[in-house]
């Protein structure tokens, strides 16, 4: 355990600088929409005013989007002599999405390990309200908590490769999303 633990903060920082990556992409590419209360309206992306049913994830889940100012206040400073280089926001988020279809698309397309865990050294991701609560999804809603959320771990894997993996999966959503539509299907 000991010897586990001589990299942990430069570990710790790198999953923070991975996530907090991954959901400021991941902002850029939120469908229009008002943000639910608690959470920080995301930045105006000329991309997303140019066309705007082309984005399939409804709201991006992180501490650095609810209320900042108050997990800041308790962020860790850098510390020189350990080498740390201060606290994040952490390496765990979620995604809902507009469509169960582009949340089951991405899930599937995203080509990281699957399932429910949390602090190994590689990404994970899990269909979160189908594990934790399938006998009472319909309970899980009235508490605002989408059927199709999908929950990410965020590893060490290098920035390059989980952006592309992100880019990847979400094409993939979005273009399930755009042939269902075509197509003239109706899903949630």
């Amino acid at each position: 355990m000991e010897r586990n633990s001589r990299d942990f903060q430069l570990r710790v920082t790198t999953e923070n600088e991975n996530a907090e990556l991954l959901c400021d992409f991941f902002r850029t590419r939120r469908s229009p929409g008002p943000s639910p209360n608690g959470v920080v309206s995301p930045p105006d992306s000329s991309e997303l005013a140019s066309n705007p049913d082309s984005f399939v994830i409804k709201e991006v889940y992180y501490p650095k989007f609810m209320t900042p100012e108050h997990y800041q206040a308790s962020i860790r400073p850098p510390n020189p002599a350990t080498n740390f280089a201060g606290g994040g926001y952490g390496a765990l988020f979620s995604l809902t999405f507009t469509s169960i279809l582009a949340s089951r698309t991405f899930f599937d397309a995203l080509p990281c390990y699957k399932g429910p865990s949390l602090g190994t050294n590689f990404t994970l991701s899990c269909p979160y309200t189908i594990l934790a609560h399938y006998g009472e999804l319909d309970w899980a809603k009235g508490w605002g908590v989408d059927k199709g959320l999908i929950r990410i771990s965020v590893g060490l894997e290098d920035q390059d490769l989980l952006l592309e993996w992100a880019r990847s999966a979400l094409g993939a959503a979005e273009t399930a999303v755009k042939e269902a539509k075509a197509r003239g299907e109706s899903f949630e």
